[in-house]
């Protein structure tokens, strides 16, 4: 009798473990970067589930190229696709029609992003822009890449000022992270989906002083 019991006690408990397990991957999957694994997808849909951090996480921000319009514009691009995932789009030309120019990029663009002349402009002189057409700035300048999982866990992409493909100041905006990589768009090839290694993006930040910023 009590093997029966045991018995028809696993024939229900099998099935709902197996749609439990079910469940936590499809919330786990739902929200990860493309190639994550069932392990970290299933941690990751029960941290979603306990409203902890999630292990991984990917925004789905659509990809823009810089090219041909603003050859040296990487941060502008990297702004408008932030605005285009808000809900908020703005042309490239636009938004480099509207930012200030100055000799300091700590106070506007410095160069002309139209032309291969450009240089950069850094997070303090992005402020004004961020409050007026998204209502709040972040600068991450320095903070460790620990607070950017937090900030993209809260659903806020980041530009992040890097050396790469032989420029001294390059912008790309992460959108998502799993485990020990991080995930972004790059303007420069108007790819989406690229990975990087949180030690490599340390790496390629040094050069421009670890300047970062969000919403």
């Amino acid at each position: 009798m009590k093997v029966k019991k045991i018995g028809r006690g696993l024939l229900v408990l099998v099935p709902l473990l197996a749609v439990v397990i079910a469940s936590l991957l499809f919330v786990g999957w739902h929200t990860v970067p493309s190639g994550t694994s069932a392990p970290v997808a299933l941690e990751n849909g029960w941290d979603k589930l306990t409203k902890q951090q999630p292990v991984a996480f990917q925004l789905q921000v659509a990809a823009k190229a810089q090219r041909p319009v603003l050859p040296t514009g990487c941060e502008i691009t990297d702004v408008a696709m932030l605005l285009a995932f808000r809900g908020k789009p703005q042309s490239l030309t636009k938004i480099a029609n509207e930012i200030p120019y100055t000799d300091d990029p700590e106070t506007g663009f410095w160069g002309n992003p139209f032309t291969d002349t450009g240089y950069t402009m850094y997070p303090p002189a992005w402020r004004s822009y961020f409050e007026k057409h998204l209502g709040s700035f972040t600068d991450l300048s320095k903070k460790p890449v620990s607070t950017f999982r937090t900030e993209l866990a809260q659903g806020k992409p980041i530009v992040a000022w890097v050396k790469m493909h032989g420029f001294p100041a390059h912008a790309i905006l992460l959108t998502g992270y799993a485990q020990d990589n991080f995930v972004y768009n790059d303007p420069w090839t108007g790819k989406s989906d690229r990975r990087i290694s949180g030690q490599q993006l340390w790496q390629r930040m040094a050069s421009q002083h670890y300047r970062a910023m969000t919403y």
